[in-house]
């Protein structure tokens, strides 16, 4: 449906008297991040209903995004008074106070929406990063144990904890965390049955992904690049190659770590687990920002199609894999411990899917193509 469609819809429900209908719009374009449309639908709602909260937090959210936090804030402050119970409404609050800058307000927001809902975990990373920002790095750490003692498998407050904990000089506890040499492997496989090589194998695989329906810009962390939806469902082509192939390779790495059992990747280790796979298409400036798989155990690349620079020395690490560069959303103030790897046919880069990871922009009018998957746990 078109914008202007939506918004009509909006205008409808309106005349309907269905706030329902209306916020459930609002909300969905706000989602989207179409924020002009969001903006006239939740303005059209508060001129039909004055003071509907949702809508006030929906505006309020869109004016903080844009910067203009000091309009954001009375409205937040207002709403948290009349349902102070409400930790959604905390939770905002808060974000808008970091957003400020105002970080002693922020960390006792979301404190309190952490003690109005202890397993609702966004608080705990809002409030990892304004302690990181006042320079409390130990009760940053601290903060992302009690999200992980409040709901388990919390791979991204382990992820903030990881970095967290160099930035509280305990440099050693952070390395065990981050050990690319115990826990990020790479798997070269052979062709698939069926592939007479690998080039047969990665051929296919391109050809399915740069064709494939859901392939969309501007998704996930991808900049000047599309991104698949999941690849494996329905079933059928290269891609019940491409499953086997995965399934192999997660039970050679679950051989390769060690059994530590005070290390995350063993106490979360799965015993039955699922795949979610997409793909990637690069084209000319085409990277992944920083970022994390929180759903996942294990994560994996391989590459289909590659462009001629990534194997030209004068251009390394272009179009590369890289390692230990936090999201900048986390302000951590010691200084990230790089690491490259060269993408090449036929070789599966498995690493924990709490590891911060991106790609090296590059230029080249030739596509880059990769196949990106997690491990998801099912049982443990």
């Amino acid at each position: 449906m078109s914008r202007s469609n939506l918004l009509a819809r909006v205008q409808s429900c309106i005349r309907q008297h269905d706030l329902r209908g209306a916020l459930e719009v609002a909300v969905a374009l706000h989602r989207d991040n179409l924020a002009d449309e969001a903006d006239r639908a939740y303005r059209a709602i508060l001129k039909a209903w004055p003071l509907q909260p949702d809508a006030q937090n929906g505006r309020a959210m869109l004016l903080s995004t844009a910067g203009r936090h000091d309009e954001a804030l009375p409205v937040l402050a207002a709403l948290c008074q009349h349902a102070p119970d409400n930790p959604g409404l905390w939770m905002n609050r808060g974000s808008v106070e970091l957003a400020a800058g105002l970080l002693d307000a922020a960390v006792d927001s979301l404190e309190t929406a952490i003690r109005l809902s202890p397993r609702y975990l966004d608080p705990y990373h809002s409030l990892c990063d304004a302690l990181l920002r006042s320079d409390r790095a130990d009760e940053a750490v601290n903060t992302c144990d009690r999200a992980i003692a409040a709901a388990g498998r919390d791979f991204h407050a382990l992820a903030f904890k990881a970095h967290a904990l160099a930035d509280a000089g305990r440099q050693a506890e952070s390395n065990t965390l981050l050990d690319h040499d115990k826990y990020t492997h790479t798997y070269h496989f052979d062709p698939p049955h069926g592939f007479a090589d690998i080039n047969a194998f990665t051929t296919a695989c391109a050809r399915f992904i740069s064709s494939h329906p859901t392939l969309e810009a501007n998704v996930m962390s991808t900049e000047h690049g599309k991104h698949t939806g999941e690849l494996l469902l329905p079933f059928g082509g290269p891609m019940e190659a491409l499953r086997a192939t995965i399934n192999e390779a997660v039970r050679w790495y679950l051989k390769q770590i060690p059994d530590d059992p005070a290390h995350p990747m063993t106490i979360w280790k799965p015993k039955e687990w699922k795949i979610t796979s997409w793909g990637v298409v690069m084209y000319n400036k085409g990277h992944e920002r920083a970022h994390i798989h929180p759903k996942g155990w294990l994560s994996g690349v391989f590459y289909v199609q590659l462009p001629d620079l990534i194997n030209d020395p004068a251009r390394k690490p272009e179009g590369w894999l890289e390692f230990g560069r936090p999201t900048l959303e986390l302000h951590v103030k010691s200084a990230p411990s790089i690491r490259h790897y060269q993408p090449r046919y036929g070789a599966m880069y498995l690493f924990p899917s709490y590891f911060y990871h991106g790609t090296v922009p590059f230029k080249s009018e030739q596509r880059r193509i990769c196949v990106a998957f997690d491990i998801e746990p099912v049982t443990v």
